[in-house]
């Protein structure tokens, strides 16, 4: 059975495992970055940074859950099955990112030429946490627990009514999903954010990311303007 640690890691890891030497002191997840403190040897701060999702956006995703049984049954119990990441990259936003090519990294050590033992120690932290409470990753992609329970639950009658297009279906095996698409037409202009035309059409593509509101001095120091274009990429060891 996949789990939230598993899809992590299994974007995010490979080279730079941090050794046993290396933990995590502090670990911070909000809208837009994961901040942590890495001690071994001496202590580093490290950031993820990635878009966050704009509220148009929340608004189709929102109603994605709520549309199907399964997913707004979990949400509104205040659970978020592993097969919702699906319905999140199904819209065009990943719960989990694909890989370190989707971040911007920041480390304050001096391994500059490949991902450090300190990412990877935040990454594992990360999906650690993220068994604990998946809707740390929603608040990553900026929407806490509580107000993405308040909006299924606000769009869960409107989604009830049906649809005048095929929708996706999912299995009844909570994480284990079945996930199966029918194709439909691109959504009609003008549609609204919570009709099944909306939840099939494509979205815009996710604007570069730029360090959120207190990221803090270090991050608007190492990457001022356009971060993607001033920091050096961790897409490869």
């Amino acid at each position: 059975m996949s789990t939230w640690s598993s899809l992590v890691t299994g974007a995010l890891g490979g080279p730079g495992r941090a050794p046993g030497a290396v933990r995590v002191e502090r670990l911070t997840v909000r809208p837009g970055e994961v901040a942590g403190r890495v001690r071994g040897p001496g202590v580093h701060e490290v950031s993820l940074i990635r878009t966050v999702v704009p509220e148009a956006e929340w608004e189709r995703l929102c109603a994605a859950l709520a549309s199907q049984p399964v997913f707004r049954a979990r949400v509104l119990a205040g659970e978020l099955p592993v097969a919702a990441a699906e319905v999140f990259s199904l819209l065009g936003w990943d719960l989990v990112p694909r890989g370190w090519d989707d971040l911007v990294a920041t480390c304050s050590c001096d391994r500059w030429d490949s991902r450090c033992a300190h990412l990877a120690a935040a990454v594992a932290e990360l999906g650690a946490e993220a068994d604990r409470d998946p809707f740390a990753l929603t608040r990553w992609l900026g929407r806490e627990r509580r107000a993405l329970m308040a909006q299924v639950r606000a769009l869960s009658a409107t989604a009830a009514k049906g649809s005048s297009v095929e929708e996706t279906t999912f299995g009844e095996n909570g994480d284990d999903a079945v996930f199966e698409t029918d194709t439909a037409p691109p959504s009609p202009p003008g549609a609204a954010p919570s009709s099944a035309a909306a939840f099939w059409s494509s979205p815009p593509l996710p604007a570069p990311p730029s360090p959120p509101d207190g990221a803090g001095e270090r991050v608007r120091a190492a990457a001022p303007g356009a971060v993607v274009d001033d920091l050096p990429g961790f897409g490869h060891p």
